[in-house]
């Protein structure tokens, strides 16, 4: 799974610190763009599942993070109400609802994000209701953990909704 959110380089999406977030768009075009990163020769990406979010998610615990799936608290994510610090530099007030670039929190395992900044566009999907996509982890306007899930209407575009790639070597 991408070490960051899926970044904006012009209309190009890439996997890289310090990009502003490929946010505010559609399930569909997430899920183009996703496709069509690539991933050099031998490789292909393919939007997150929920299946690789929790497989993260779970590796991050195991390895010091042990509430990560279900807190904020000992975190420096971009959450809601909660500041970021970056280099002993507050980044953002704890009172700011401040969408960041890519990579400025604390990583964990060397993956950054999964619990604040955007919520995350995944493959799961909810057929048969009237919020059809799913998207995990929080986002800077809300206070949702790293294990979170979340639906929305896969036709309308979220400002705080944002995606992130996995990479398949063949």
């Amino acid at each position: 799974i991408g070490r960051y959110e899926t970044g904006k380089s012009g209309e190009t999406a890439v996997i890289k610190a310090e990009q502003e977030p490929y946010a505010s768009l559609l399930w569909s075009k997430a899920y183009s763009l996703a496709k069509g990163i690539g991933g050099g020769t031998g490789a292909t990406t393919y939007l997150c599942s929920s299946y690789a979010w929790d497989t993260a998610v779970n590796f991050i615990q195991n390895n010091g993070a042990k509430n990560y799936a279900t807190s904020i608290s000992g975190f420096n994510g971009n959450w809601n109400g909660q500041q970021v610090v970056k280099d002993g530099e507050v980044i953002k007030k704890a009172d700011e609802q401040k969408r960041l670039n890519t990579g400025l929190t604390t990583a964990w395992s060397n993956i950054y994000d999964m619990g604040g900044n955007v919520g995350e566009y995944t493959t799961e999907i909810n057929p048969g209701t009237s919020e059809t996509v799913v998207l995990r982890g929080g986002g800077y306007s809300d206070s949702g953990a790293a294990g979170g899930r979340w639906d929305r209407i896969s036709g309308s575009a979220y400002y705080d909704g944002g995606f992130r790639a996995t990479l398949f070597l063949k």
